[in-house]
């Protein structure tokens, strides 16, 4: 959990600010454009570091910022730098490899959207002294004892536009023409779809983000995947003790609620940032729903099968290190009779940070949350549906390249004929090798137990059909369902409604027949 401190401290180092473009990017965006970071608080003393800090994107494009590796909010590589002075607190991808790390290369960055105009606040606060903690790469320097870093220097990847957009065409462009790299390891991929084992590789490994329009995963690629901008803060004159060498702690423990009669749990914002965080998401529900989400700060757990619901699932909780992003908060607070006994905060819905500042993750998120929060299930049905459609979409969209080669030498991106597109894509799709569990999810309506497919697919809608054209509408269970509005279904969820997606790619839920009659069909 030392690691935790490393990735923290960097953050002190912001107060005066730089952003650049990592020198072998080939497009560098202007620094007046490009994301900033701005420390908006920064306590140091002997034992803790405590920092926040805002990311703002004052530009006209989309950036899309590394948070961490695979679903997490973390692993930031934190170490003395070569000059023996910088302590280098790294979050980026596009480094080199480190050839004893043979795991790394099925490491997966986890990108996030931030929206032109729009800002992100995190905190860190970590402990000192500073362990170092490497990352994806390795500075050699021989273990020493205490060390001071009088220099701070904090670095971020990032890329602008529409980055999965930008990644598609690489990767087309590389499965016509692969561009041959030199491979670091006999075993490593040496061009870039090898590295995200093609198209299909890459859409296999999003379809688990929880917004494919916010969040995007990429492989590590010891630097065949380039381009990769980098945000990088400094603050000089600092006196941060560091250790080279780790100093083994003992064991840690996550917070324990068996001892404790009633919970409360209060969301900050509240519970509709909190379960819901993207703004694709919460466009799928009505305003008074929001309302309440908004409005509902708070719940009290008394029962005890919800008590141990939720202390069973922080048992379960795993040491970790890294950054935390406090993004959104669950602070829980546990008493006994009226007497209180702890009180902690899940950042996230995947983090915890303890008051002796040692850091657990749950990187699937803490389910129990959702099941003991009544209110949000049937809107939280209603988002996986929304995902399993966006997914699906994806699917339609690589369609050419899964079926059998040669068989659409005349036609141009086709989706699969509407009365076997169920049969079409999965006998398709075996291709890449997934497991059944993982080819048949996206066809499933999370809401519905029975049927194998609870999708229908409009047979007027066509590749290069105009982009409102519905695609696909929810139905009742089958298979190969294709017709119009005439199938559609608002049973699947409650409150009724039903999702579907466009031929872009927009996912909707509709209410009403009304609503339904307005769509292209």
């Amino acid at each position: 959990m030392y690691r935790t401190i490393i990735l923290i401290m960097a953050l002190s180092f912001c107060i005066s600010s730089e952003t650049q473009a990592q020198p072998k990017s080939a497009a560098s965006a202007d620094k007046a454009d490009a994301p900033t970071i701005t420390i908006t608080k920064l306590d140091v003393n002997d034992t803790k570091l405590e920092l926040s800090w805002e990311i703002k994107n004052d530009s006209e494009q989309d950036a899309w910022i590394l948070m961490g590796l695979r679903k997490s909010d973390m692993s930031c590589a934190a170490f003395m730098d070569k000059d023996n002075q910088t302590l280098l607190i790294r979050r980026r991808l596009d480094v080199p490899a480190n050839p004893k790390l043979a795991s790394f290369p099925t490491c997966n960055g986890r990108y996030v959207r931030l929206r032109a105009g729009q800002t992100q606040s995190e905190s860190v606060s970590i402990e000192i002294p500073v362990f170092r903690e490497y990352g994806l790469e390795i500075i050699r320097r021989k273990a020493q004892s205490l060390e001071y870093a009088t220099r701070l220097a904090i670095e971020i990847g990032y890329y602008f536009g529409d980055f999965p957009d930008m990644i598609r065409r690489i990767l087309e462009e590389d499965e016509k023409n692969p561009r041959i790299i030199p491979a670091i390891d006999p075993y490593y991929p040496n061009s870039i779809s090898g590295w995200f084992k093609g198209l299909l590789g890459f859409n296999m490994i999003n379809e688990v983000v929880i917004s494919r329009d916010d969040e995007v995963l990429i492989p590590f690629t010891s630097q065949a995947f380039t381009d990769e901008q980098v945000l990088r803060v400094t603050k000089d004159d600092m006196h941060i003790p560091y250790y080279e060498k780790r100093i083994v702690q003992p064991k840690r423990y996550p917070p324990d609620l068996k001892s404790c009669t009633q919970v409360e749990i209060q969301y900050k914002p509240s519970m509709l940032e909190y379960f819901f965080p993207y703004s694709v998401q919460q466009s799928l529900l009505n305003s008074a729903e929001k309302e309440y989400l908004q409005t509902t700060k708070a719940i009290v757990l008394k029962n005890r099968d919800n008590l141990t619901a939720l202390s069973d699932e922080l048992n379960q909780g795993r040491g970790a290190s890294g950054i935390v992003r406090q993004i959104t908060m669950a602070h829980v607070i546990g008493y006994r009779d009226d007497k209180c006994l702890m009180s902690f905060s899940i950042y996230n819905d995947n983090s915890i940070i303890t008051d002796g500042m040692y850091r657990f993750e749950w990187p699937n998120g803490f389910r129990s949350l959702r099941l003991l929060t009544p209110q949000i299930h049937p809107i939280d049905m209603r988002v996986k549906c929304a995902a399993n459609q966006k997914n699906l979409w994806n699917r339609f969209h690589l369609y050419e390249k899964v079926a059998k080669p040669g068989f659409f030498r005349r036609r141009k991106k086709p989706y699969p004929a509407p009365n076997t597109w169920c049969d079409s894509m999965l006998r398709a799709y075996r291709i890449s090798k997934g497991s059944d569990e993982y080819l048949m999810k996206p066809y499933k309506c999370p809401s519905l137990g029975n049927g194998k497919c609870h999708y229908g697919m409009n047979p007027n809608c066509k590749y290069d059909s105009p982009p409102d054209t519905v695609l696909l509408f929810e139905t009742k269970a089958g298979w190969n369902q294709h017709g119009g509005p005439e199938l559609f279904t608002f049973d699947n969820h409650e409150p009724n409604g039903g999702c579907v997606v466009l031929n872009d790619g927009t996912v909707k839920f509709i209410r009403t027949k009304e609503e339904l009659r307005q769509l292209r069909w």
